[in-house]
């Protein structure tokens, strides 16, 4: 009794800290909001946070969160930009008993100079996110992704920090009203420095998209050339129907390490006929399974592993979402549960205001 009142508190902590966000929001909205006015070239603060109240296990760790984005632009042609991310982690003394203690971790995920060379090519210099598979280039950050904890595969490619430190290059090779054909190269030089943590290693990705249909099909390879020079390679998909409101991502992941996949779907209740109030629901599921070669490691399992998710978030707003998911999983080293209950808030503040028409 006294574990469920712990945990109630800390919820009731964090409902408040997300009510603040929503009214701080609509206040922020209604200072910037000026009518006749385009955002121009101004720089600005983007980004989200949150907090996670995780169960695992039996094992309780208290997960706030802020990514703060610095977006400058320079004319129509260059932008910098960088991410930061501040993660918390506290979990009892005792893991199951005693005082909450940890610390904050401070991760730079992002520190790039793009430059718009042509219509086809966008050349990137700095520190940027691996380009390999789905999640984490487009649906890692706490704010995006509709499960809060990373599929199994996630580390898959993105050694050692997941980001890279050196050069890219990215951009629509072809686009015709039907199709159009994406593609990004890469070289990450070794970095030992804190906070910008890299390895060795280049790679790729090319993707094609059907509009018509709001389905894309990719593939990511990676050459990792530190230690043991292995080769990775990722499979995915990204399917939104056009007349309903599914939103559906499949990714398979092949390494020295192993091989698994992951299949996950979210679905809007915007278009079912209950009151208006209920249409901000999601519901979400996802698979997922791991199969270790060559002993596994390398934050990846070392024994068989099988996931199943299933998660429940609501949008107060846009930006401002309750986020809750079950998962289990089941392997030969044990079975165990995983709850996750919270909110996420995204957030968007320009530096000065923009131009008057």
């Amino acid at each position: 009794m006294m574990r469920l009142q712990d945990h109630w508190k800390h919820l009731r902590r964090a409902l408040t800290l997300a009510l603040f966000l929503s009214l701080a929001g609509d206040l922020v909205a209604q200072d910037v909001q000026v009518e006749d006015n385009h955002a121009g070239h101004v720089p600005a603060i983007s980004g989200g946070m949150g907090y996670v109240h995780n169960v695992n296990g039996g094992i309780v760790t208290l997960e706030p969160q802020i990514d703060p984005i610095l977006v400058v632009p320079f004319g129509s042609h260059v932008l910098l930009e960088s991410r930061t991310d501040f993660t918390g982690f506290f979990e009892r003394r005792d893991r199951t008993s005693g005082s909450f203690t940890g610390k904050v971790f401070k991760t730079v995920e992002f520190a790039q100079v793009n430059w718009l060379a042509s219509s086809h090519v966008i050349a990137t210099a700095g520190r940027y996110l691996l380009p390999f598979g789905l999640y984490g280039e487009r649906l890692e950050p706490i704010w995006i992704r509709n499960l809060q904890d990373a599929p199994i595969t996630a580390t898959i490619g993105t050694r050692t920090s997941g980001s890279g430190d050196g050069f890219m290059l990215r951009g629509v090779a072809m686009q015709k009203p039907t199709y159009s054909l994406q593609y990004t190269a890469y070289f990450s030089s070794h970095s030992g420095i804190d906070q910008l943590k890299a390895a060795r290693a280049t790679g790729g990705d090319a993707s094609i998209y059907l509009p018509h249909a709001h389905l894309e099909i990719g593939t990511s390879y990676q050459r990792f050339l530190e230690d043991r020079h292995i080769n990775s390679v990722a499979t995915y998909l990204s399917w939104q129907l056009p007349t309903v409101p599914l939103d559906i991502k499949a990714e398979g992941d092949f390494s020295y390490n192993g091989r698994g996949y992951w299949l996950e779907s979210a679905y809007m209740f915007q278009q079912m006929p209950i009151p208006s109030i209920l249409r901000r629901t999601q519901i979400v599921a996802r698979v997922q399974q791991f199969f270790p070669a060559n002993g596994g490691g390398n934050s990846l399992p070392r024994v068989d592993t099988r996931r199943v998710d299933a998660g429940l978030n609501y949008y107060l707003r846009d930006d401002l979402r309750f986020v809750s998911s079950y998962g289990r999983t089941f392997s030969s080293g044990g079975n165990a549960n995983i709850w996750n209950v919270g909110f996420t808030y995204r957030f968007l503040l320009p530096l000065w205001p923009g131009r008057t028409k």
